[in-house]
């Protein structure tokens, strides 16, 4: 034996203790303006993917909503 039997079992172990799948049905409905988000930081020289979870937050509860 190679240990390829293992290896099947850890695969099957992991098959059947993944979670189920979330469907888009089930997902919030949000619309978030991401020409507004990247507007305002470009006004203020700094780049979207560099702000802060507090920040994004933030500008998607002010700006980001249609």
């Amino acid at each position: 034996m190679n240990g390829q039997t293992k290896s099947l079992k850890k695969y099957n172990t992991y098959i059947n203790n993944m979670p189920e799948p979330i469907m888009p049905s089930q997902l919030s409905k949000r619309k978030i303006n991401f020409s507004a988000i990247s507007r305002f930081a470009k006004e203020h020289n700094i780049c979207v993917a560099s702000l802060s979870e507090e920040e994004k937050n933030k500008l998607i509860e002010s700006i980001g909503k249609y």
